[in-house]
């Protein structure tokens, strides 16, 4: 999806950009969630800045739609395939535990979905956050004075 907006602040390679609230793009638009400005009219999106926009410009920013989805597929499959397998795992390996099946099992879901949320975590965090981020794709007019 792109938007346009006006750059309000910006450091290092990120800025702050104010863009007009629609109610009909916004609700489905894929950065709601990161939008400072939700249910109101203008909201603030930090946007990766490769252009070097400064404040005052007018400018273009492109949300990547296709891959939010793709991430949220991915992040949802994970945790999912993550809590069958430690069921599995829990009830097979109930014989050689001191608890019951049901125990074994309760306990090999929740050790599988801490494990996987905390290498999911370190994957977004390091991987996806330049890529997920909002970007300014071009300027479309510069500040004036």
């Amino acid at each position: 999806m792109r938007d346009k907006g006006i750059v309000v602040t910006t450091e290092e390679d990120m800025a702050q950009v104010e863009v007009q609230c629609f109610i009909e793009s916004c609700q489905n638009c894929a950065a709601q969630s990161l939008c400072i400005g939700q249910n109101k009219s203008k909201g603030l999106l930090t946007s990766r800045n490769p252009l070097r926009a400064y404040p005052g410009d007018e400018v273009e920013i492109e949300i990547p739609d296709t891959k939010y989805s793709r991430a949220l597929i991915l992040l949802f499959g994970s945790l999912l395939v993550a809590s069958l397998l430690g069921i599995a795992l829990g009830s097979l390996l109930s014989p050689l535990l001191p608890f019951t099946s049901s125990v074994s099992s309760l306990l090999g879901f929740l050790f599988a979905l801490i494990i996987a949320g905390i290498v999911l975590f370190r994957y977004f965090r390091a991987k996806n956050k330049a890529s997920l981020s909002p970007v300014i794709i071009n300027i479309v007019k510069k500040r004036e004075g």
